[in-house]
């Protein structure tokens, strides 16, 4: 090839440039790479040219690395390194998909995290609220049974005590059933609350073989339905909610005044049972007791209720046998026992099943307001639900949309520029 353009210093000097960047890949591959470039220098170049069109005509070709670069490429042969630019080039593409993508990821993960942790939180609440429900029944229960229990000594027909101890037992039975898992990520008193209310039903065996009235009501009041109403004024604690804790602080007085007028028909119960019917000075006090105290948690109940929750306690705690039952309260408190089962003619049967109107209608109040408490607690579940549902799509979304736009911008920084 003496005397051809190809004898050219520059030329020469390419071309073994050439030799070397080859040397990654196959030999048949180097050498046809190598004839292509020889004709086409041979073709493009006259003999004689001089250095500035030789280097000319080199520079349009492009790099001996670059040219073996792109053999290797589309031969899928790794070939020889990229030269320094184009690294720089990957280097850059990488932070472009990379930065982007893990911003998106990092801050999709705290919300993510977040909406876990309120989805965990509204079920403890929704838990809580279903065993506030089953405590509530629970105490009714437990009222029905220490009344009851309270004339025990006096009444010979044990049937209805025996149908009360077998609803307590069922009712007991679901709350510890509910309490099931209620620890770790509960609010500490609420735990504390329940822990007492069921160390209280492991005495209630003993409770039961105590027959005297003056004995009996204190030990379920005390020991029982004491702790069991403290769970339930306190189940609103930590929800964070103020629509459920409102609920909650409108029905804690009203558990416990229908308690109280519970403690009342027990009282007078016991009394009027007995043969001849007769009320001690003790009892005496403490159904007075009792009855101040039941209207200072009425007081306090309309204190906090709503309109809405006041009118559905003035309709629903209404009627004939409820004005009775109030009268006949007042009349025990005021009368001798001879005069109130004489010129009142007052008796057990009819005491206890006035007081037990009254005392029905107060518990359908306050199991409205216990649904209402199930239901926001439902509420709130199912919009931490759909909330962390909706933040996992959002954020797989915008991971997707990030990457997509990434390897966009990543293709026009690996595309070579027109010329």
């Amino acid at each position: 090839m003496s005397g051809t353009a190809l004898d050219h210093r520059l030329v020469r000097d390419y071309l073994r440039d050439l030799d070397r960047a080859m040397r990654g890949l196959p030999a048949t591959q180097a050498r046809e790479l190598k004839e292509q470039i020889t004709a086409h220098l041979d073709d493009a170049l006259q003999p004689g040219a001089g250095d500035h069109e030789v280097a000319a005509t080199l520079s349009r070709l492009g790099s001996p690395a670059d040219l073996a670069a792109e053999a290797g490429t589309a031969s899928g042969s790794s070939g020889p390194p990229l030269p320094l630019s184009r690294r720089r080039v990957r280097w850059r593409l990488a932070a472009v998909i990379a930065v982007p993508t893990v911003i998106a990821a990092v801050l999709g993960a705290l919300q993510i995290s977040g909406d876990v942790s309120s989805y965990a939180a509204s079920g403890r609440v929704q838990h809580l609220a279903r065993l506030d429900a089953a405590v509530v029944t629970l105490t009714q229960k437990l009222e029905d049974e220490r009344d009851l229990s309270a004339a025990y000594a006096a009444r010979e027909d044990n049937g209805p005590l025996t149908r009360a101890r077998a609803a307590t037992d069922a009712a007991a039975s679901a709350v510890r059933a509910d309490a099931a898992g209620v620890g770790a990520g509960y609010p500490a008193g609420t735990v504390r609350n329940l822990k007492a209310l069921l160390a209280g039903l492991t005495v209630l065996g003993d409770i039961r073989g105590t027959v005297s009235a003056p004995g009996v009501i204190p030990l379920y009041s005390l020991d029982v339905i004491g702790p069991a109403i403290t769970f339930s004024t306190a189940a609103g604690d930590g929800t964070g909610d103020a629509r459920l804790q409102a609920t909650v602080t409108t029905l804690a007085p009203l558990l416990r005044e229908e308690n109280e007028l519970s403690v009342q028909r027990a009282i007078l119960y016991a009394a009027l049972s007995a043969r001849p019917p007769v009320l001690a000075p003790a009892d005496l006090t403490s159904l007075q007791q009792a009855f101040k105290q039941q209207q200072a948690d009425l007081g306090d109940f309309y204190a906090s209720a709503d309109t809405t929750e006041q009118r559905l306690f003035s309709n629903t705690v209404s009627g004939a046998a409820v004005d009775r039952a109030t009268a006949e309260a007042v009349r025990a408190e005021s009368v001798p026992m001879a005069q109130l089962t004489g010129r009142f003619e007052l008796d057990a049967a009819t005491w206890y099943a006035d007081t037990s109107t009254t005392i029905g209608d107060t518990r359908e109040v306050a199991n409205q307001l216990v649904g209402k408490v199930t239901a926001r607690a439902g509420a709130l579940r199912s919009h931490a639900t759909r909330r962390l549902v909706l933040t996992s799509i959002v954020t797989l979304g915008l991971l997707l949309l990030v990457l997509l736009i990434s390897a966009a911008v990543g293709r026009s920084l690996t595309r070579p520029p027109r010329h």
